[in-house]
């Protein structure tokens, strides 16, 4: 690796970071490496990259073709550009390598770089350049240091974790009948202020189903504009809890938090281009700003932002449509009306409805697991919309319930996570022991086992799993020789593959492959 020593300007940048208590490593840039657009991700930085849990290189295939894109900042000469970074080990030798898209831009020979981590991105901060490092509010290194203070538990979904690896169309020629609810409903305005004061005091809450804060700065700061500016805003949705008289919210958790959040000065707006200039880096007054420089909005501003007016239409749900085991709070209409707003416009994925629904130990469990590096393997990249967490939850329900199965899928999948919610912790251990094992498995036969043509085969894994799953269980030795006759014997099978044909979770076709892989599987 080459090193050398830093000069008076890049230490006092490097004695920055340490101060605002930034993980950090050195990246030295040579002219081999841009020339060849190749970079040595070092031990440091490899550990570093694992230990924010967004890149394990130890986990990950040989070859350029198995390579992750991750969103990729770099600062430098004063400017802010947004990239990605491809990720990958050489065929070769295994070396761990990166690249961030149009570096020749912005870097040189014998120049370093600090390399540190922003929830799901990496940030390349020039020490070389000749611009001092900028730390006053609004700036473009400071936004991305106040985002690193936010739980990036809060931020799931904010950034690109790497391209999405395709999954296979997994429709069904059946369909779910819709519930029928007895709602009613009433309109409400509220000027900003006002909703702000009733957050603080818990009249307005967020209820069990929801969960995460997923706007990123740009997007808060874009919704703040929009007030400002006297633009027209999405209504809220409320529903009216009987007993306490406050609101939970279904509908508008990112705007009201948001509004939360500016008017307790927990940020500025963004210096994005996006932005209104003269809006750019300003807190909502002197009294919230960090510090007397700061700046703030202008005093019409804010009386503007405070005055605006949200409408909110407020819901009274039927009381006979309450949760059995949950009550009021997880009132089926109140479930079914978020399900729908949140499949609309920019729609929700089923699972990441379900973890905002059925929030609770089972999900838990699931995104733990989603984090094993077998899975990651067998699977890919995590995906930006849940499809592995959901492939997971897949596989657990049709271990234990597939002789129940009913189409569609998302339904069967719902109604099993929504019972099995909060599992006990023994149980919890269990399934996580038999899925460990069997991905661990499968990865080490053969890491490409569910792909092909880069496309995850659901039908091959809902099977394959369960019918593995299912065989260790009961004790049957699978080695390698044995694994691999008994695909060859299930993927050759003319019920195998009618199964696989088309609609691929209709329900004779689940049960029947999977009633099938077992039986091949278990050698009964």
């Amino acid at each position: 690796m080459n090193t050398r020593e830093l000069t008076p300007a890049e230490s006092e940048k490097v004695n920055a970071l340490k101060e605002l208590n930034i993980d950090f490593e050195l990246l030295y840039v040579t002219e081999t490496g841009l020339t060849k657009s190749i970079l040595d991700a070092t031990a440091p930085i490899s550990q570093l990259l694992k230990n924010k849990q967004i890149h394990d290189y130890d986990a990950q295939l040989f070859g350029t073709e198995n390579k992750v894109m991750l969103s990729c900042i770099v600062l430098s000469n004063g400017a802010r550009e947004e990239t990605k970074s491809s990720l990958y080990r050489a065929t070769a030798r295994g070396d761990t390598r990166f690249w961030p898209g149009r570096f020749n831009k912005f870097a040189s020979d014998g120049q370093v770089f600090a390399l540190f981590v922003e929830n799901s991105n990496i940030i390349l901060l020039n020490l070389s350049d000749e611009h001092p490092l900028d730390t006053s509010d609004g700036s473009y290194f400071s936004e991305i240091v106040n985002r690193i203070d936010v739980d990036s538990n809060e931020l799931i979904g904010t950034v690109g974790v790497g391209e999405d690896t395709k999954v296979e169309n997994d429709e069904s020629s059946e369909s779910d009948l819709p519930s029928r609810f007895e709602v009613s409903s009433y309109g409400w305005d509220s000027d900003v202020e006002g909703l702000v004061k009733r957050l603080n005091r818990g009249d307005i809450k967020l209820p069990g189903f929801q969960r995460g804060f997923v706007w990123s700065l740009t997007e808060q700061s874009r919704f703040i504009e929009s007030l400002i500016l006297g633009l027209p805003v999405p209504n809220i949705f409320l529903a009216q809890d009987r007993d306490s008289k406050t609101l939970n919210i279904i509908d508008g958790q990112q705007r009201l938090k948001t509004l939360q959040r500016y008017l307790a000065g927990e940020f500025s707006i963004s210096n994005s281009k996006k932005i209104h200039e003269d809006l750019r880096g300003c807190y909502f007054n002197s009294d919230v700003a960090k510090s007397s420089k700061s700046k703030v909005l202008d005093d019409a501003d804010v009386r503007t932002l405070s005055d605006s007016v949200l409408h909110s239409i407020v819901i009274r749900p039927d009381p006979s449509a309450d949760s059995s085991t949950y009550g009021n709070e997880y009132n089926n209409a109140v479930i079914q009306i978020f399900r729908r707003l949140n499949t609309s416009g920019k729609p929700l994925q089923p699972q990441e409805v379900r973890s905002c629904i059925f929030y609770g130990s089972l999900d838990d469990l699931l995104h733990e697991l989603n984090g094993t590096a077998n899975w990651r393997s067998l699977f890919g990249p995590k995906h930006s919309r849940y499809k592995d967490v959901e492939a997971i939850l897949r596989f657990i329900a049709l271990y234990e319930e597939h002789s129940d199965y009913k189409a569609p899928m998302p339904s069967f999948l719902d109604k099993y996570m929504e019972k099995n919610r909060n599992l006990s912790q023994e149980r919890l251990n269990q399934l996580e022991s038999l899925f460990v094992q069997t991905v661990t498995l499968l990865n080490n036969f053969d890491a490409k086992l569910f792909k092909t043509g880069g496309t995850f085969l659901l039908s091959k894994f809902d099977s394959v799993m369960v019918g593995v799953a299912r065989a260790l269980n009961a004790g049957v030795s699978l080695n390698e020789a044995t694994l691999a006759d008994k695909l060859k014997q299930l993927l050759s099978d003319e019920q195998y593959i009618r199964t696989t044909d088309e609609f691929i979770n209709d329900t004779e076709n689940v049960i029947g492959r999977v009633e099938l892989s077992i039986k091949i599987f278990s050698g009964e």
